[in-house]
Formats: C-alpha cells, sequence, structure tokens
C-alpha cells in the first residue's frame, strides 16, 4: 500500500503540471483576448470617425434638426471602446502575469476576470429579457434609416437597407407606399412572396427576428462568461503552482 507520502507527492506532480498546462493556456487565451479587444477599440472608433456610419443616426426633417437613435450610436460606440479598451489591458496584464509568473499579480488578474465574467453572464441575461424592447428599437431605427436613404440618397444607406431587406426578406414600412428608388434594395418578388410573410412589415420582421436569436445571443454572453471563469480556473492552477515551487527546499 502507498504511504500518505507518496500519495501527497503524486497529487503535487500532478498539480505542478496542471500549473504548467494552465500557464500556456493563458498566454494563448490572452493572445487572443487582446486582439479581439483591439479589434472593438478600433471598430468602436471607426464608428465614431467614420462619416456615414454617424449619418446613418441621424435626419434631418425640413421643419427641423432632430437627432434619432443618436443616444442608441453613442451607447454602442462607448461600449464598443470601453470594452476593447477593458480587454486590451486586461489581456496584457495577463500576459504579463503568466509569462513572468507573478503571484500576485495573477491573483489580481482573477478578481478582474471574474468581475467581467460576472459581467458577461449578466448582460446575456439582460439581453434575453430585454428583447422586446431591443426589438422596437431596432424596428424603430429601421424606419428612420429608411427615410433617411429616401432623403439622401446615400449609398452606404442604400447597402444597409439591401442587406436587411435580403436578410430578413420584406420591404418597406407599414402604410408608406414603395418608391422606384426603395424597390432597388427590395429583394426579389419571387423570393419575398416565397419566404416572407406578406401580413407583416420589415419593423415586425426585425421584431421576430430579434426574439428568435435573443436565446442565441444570451447563449454566446453566458458561454464568454463560463470561458471567462475557465481561465479563472487556470490563473488559481498556476498560481498555486507558483507558491509552492516558492516553498520547495532548493
Amino acid at each position: 500500500m502507498k504511504s500518505s507520502t507518496e500519495n501527497s507527492f503524486q497529487i503535487d506532480v500532478l498539480l505542478d503540471r496542471c500549473g504548467v498546462a494552465c500557464k500556456y493556456m493563458l498566454i494563448v487565451f490572452n493572445i487572443i483576448f487582446t486582439v479581439l479587444g483591439f479589434a472593438s477599440l478600433v471598430f468602436g472608433l471607426w464608428l465614431n470617425f467614420q462619416g456615414n456610419s454617424r449619418d446613418v443616426f441621424n435626419v434631418n426633417d425640413d421643419d427641423k434638426k432632430r437627432s434619432i437613435d443618436s443616444n442608441v450610436f453613442h451607447t454602442v460606440v462607448y461600449i464598443l471602446v470601453i470594452l476593447g479598451s477593458v480587454m486590451v489591458a486586461l489581456g496584457i496584464f495577463g500576459e504579463h502575469s503568466a509569462c513572468n509568473d507573478n503571484k500576485i499579480a495573477l491573483l489580481v488578474y482573477c478578481v478582474f476576470l471574474f468581475l467581467l465574467a460576472v459581467a458577461a453572464i449578466a448582460i446575456g441575461a439582460l439581453a434575453y429579457t430585454s428583447k422586446d424592447t431591443v426589438g422596437r428599437k431596432f424596428g424603430e431605427l429601421y424606419s428612420d434609416v429608411y427615410k433617411l436613404y429616401e432623403k439622401n440618397k446615400d449609398e452606404t444607406v442604400a447597402a444597409t437597407l439591401k442587406f436587411v431587406h435580403g436578410l430578413l426578406q420584406c420591404c418597406g414600412l407599414a402604410g408608406v407606399q414603395l418608391t422606384e428608388l426603395v424597390k432597388k434594395t427590395c429583394p426579389k418578388a419571387d423570393d419575398v412572396t416565397k419566404h416572407a410573410n406578406p401580413a407583416r412589415t420589415c419593423q415586425q420582421s426585425i421584431e421576430s427576428f430579434i426574439d428568435q436569436c435573443a436565446p442565441l445571443v444570451t447563449g454566446v454572453f453566458v458561454g464568454t462568461g463560463a470561458l471567462l471563469i475557465t481561465q479563472v480556473v487556470c490563473a488559481a492552477l498556476f498560481s498555486s503552482k507558483i507558491h509552492r515551487d516558492s516553498e520547495a527546499p532548493q
């Protein structure tokens, strides 16, 4: 029968191997995490400074100038920039912690990563419970983009409408007659007849699409949270290995 000392030694060896594997998992994870954060940051800044994307969220009426859903636009930009900045900073910090076997830095990294995981899960739950409001807002946004295209005839806006119409197999607003200009962005009549419900408007199609995608979006956020928690466990195992190595006799 093996002694308790031998069993303890085998457990320590197993934990050390897990710690080494976790180190390289953390390095790879943080590289990917940093790249995704940088992409989010760049995309947010591009939206903010790209003229055509700003025009999509602003409609000038003849009698007054108003900003339709400009708050939505700025909220999306702020989220992308802030989230990207946090991901880049956390990814670089985690990479530094793993590569330099810094126990204190790893513990701090674990705390921030755990908070980010909780936030991801909370956002996923909020996205599911708010799907009706989100669908209605996107329906209103479609209406404003539709009016913007009729007014400015911008090709970027036309491409946006064409994408939405092709994706949802719908075209136009309820109670508004299609103009020849807008018809160019509509899918083929045969496709609309085959795939779309003629009784529904594009706003209703958008709301239905958001409702169908809500579980998928929630799953993505919850899955992301679970992945982050897995990395927290890896960081904790690696930190434990560093602690054992520091206390081992030379």
